[in-house]
């Protein structure tokens, strides 16, 4: 178990201290420059194949030191660097009676980081002027090519790795900007998600205390008048109200449990549909306004969508007729055809210019919109109609048959 321990904390620090170099590059590159200069220092004056170890002047370990000390700025300015470690590694092979370096350390990680970092430009350049340095100080091609194969080689792949990197940073720079664009793009749709949410809620508390407040009022209005000589009528009037009430208690218990539910535990109420039209016709006739309710066509299913817009359009426009039109008589109809659902709402009053200029006709507008369908609204000779033509399935509702 202490062995696991020690071996845990071993591998955290060796994370931790890999993350502290990767955030200080400029550490990190004067390493790098640090190890390349000792290895021209200690290897400069060693031949092992002519055992022999001429003396080498001083001034040429600080042409040496070139090659390898400018490589602290590398990440900074990778072109600048690249030929001034260039120039002088050329510089340090054509100084006679000196060792050659084998192995042109700092001229590999001048190339892997032009491959790397470079403009394009850069890099076709050191392309260009690399094979030229390369002849000019082996003196001639054929010298070059038989005794710099393998550092040519070096020096290549050292480029071609730079050029992998730079692909690679690339192509993870795209993922990331693409995960960023994906990452904005999905808070902007749950912004307008939750914008329309609200809008939705907002139209059905419309709705729901818009009808149940006119129908309320419509029998608050009745009922003192036929107390005394029609006290039946009076007890249905107060009979309305409280039905009224109740169902608006309801439905906005059922509003304000979405609102409030955000473990998603609280249990639903059905939400109204098709199925509940004729209820509210009949409820709407007994807060005195006579109102008739018919179909044609044959009926079918709708999906869940078409048909709570079907319930809340019928509502609002009832709500109008009530608030605005002094009506005795409204009839709704709801057609079947073979691929939309259309419902006609009209009455016989005369007041109908709220219904116009007021927020019940926009609301309607707003669901008929949304469900991808169109809507009429207006006068009639006498009366006021609204027709809204509902499309079975809203768009991305699975239609069920």
């Amino acid at each position: 178990m202490n062995g696991l321990d020690r071996g845990r904390r071993l591998s955290e620090f060796v994370r931790s201290l890999r993350r502290r170099l990767l955030s200080k590059p400029m550490v990190l590159d004067s390493a790098l420059a640090a190890v390349v200069l000792m290895t021209v220092v200690v290897l400069v004056g060693i031949r092992p194949w002519s055992g022999t170890y001429p003396h080498v002047p001083t001034w040429w370990y600080l042409i040496a030191a070139m090659t390898a000390i400018p490589l602290v700025w590398r990440r900074r300015f990778p072109f600048g660097v690249g030929l001034v470690v260039g120039a002088a590694a050329l510089a340090a092979a054509l100084v006679p009676n000196v060792p050659e370096q084998r192995m042109p350390y700092g001229v590999l990680v001048a190339a892997y980081t032009i491959a790397d970092r470079g403009k394009r430009w850069q890099r076709l350049l050191v392309l260009l002027l690399g094979p030229v340095a390369v002849v000019t100080s082996a003196g001639s091609v054929r010298d070059a090519v038989l005794s710099y194969q393998f550092p040519l080689l070096v020096v290549i792949g050292a480029y071609l790795l730079g050029s992998t990197a730079r692909i690679r940073r690339a192509y993870v720079e795209s993922l990331e900007d693409r995960a960023r664009s994906l990452e904005r793009e999905r808070d902007l749709e749950t912004f307008r998600a939750a914008a329309r949410e609200r809008q939705r809620i907002a139209r059905d508390m419309h709705d729901i205390l818009a009808h149940s407040v006119a129908v309320m009022t419509v029998q608050a209005e009745a009922g003192p008048v036929a107390l005394e000589s029609e006290p039946g009528k009076a007890r249905a009037a107060f009979d309305a109200i409280a039905d009224a009430g109740r169902t608006a208690q309801v439905e906005l218990k059922r509003l304000l449990g979405v609102l409030r539910d955000t473990d998603g535990e609280t249990p639903l109420l059905p939400q109204p549909g098709l199925h509940d039209v004729e209820q509210l016709v009949a409820q709407v006739g007994g807060a005195g306004l006579e109102v008739s309710y018919r179909t044609t066509g044959s009926p079918r299913e709708v999906s869940p969508g078409i048909g709570i817009a079907a319930y809340r359009i019928v509502q609002e426009a009832l709500t109008n007729v009530l608030k605005h039109a002094v009506a005795e008589h409204a009839e709704v109809t709801v057609s079947w055809s073979a691929d939309r659902l259309t419902l006609r709402i009209a009455d016989d009053g005369w007041g109908t210019r709220g219904a116009v200029s007021g927020h019940g006709l926009v609301g309607i507008r707003e669901r008929v919109a949304s469900c991808g369908g169109s809507i009429e609204a207006g006068s009639q000779g006498r009366g006021f109609v609204v027709s809204a033509e509902l499309p079975f399935a809203l768009a991305g509702e699975q239609e069920t048959v």
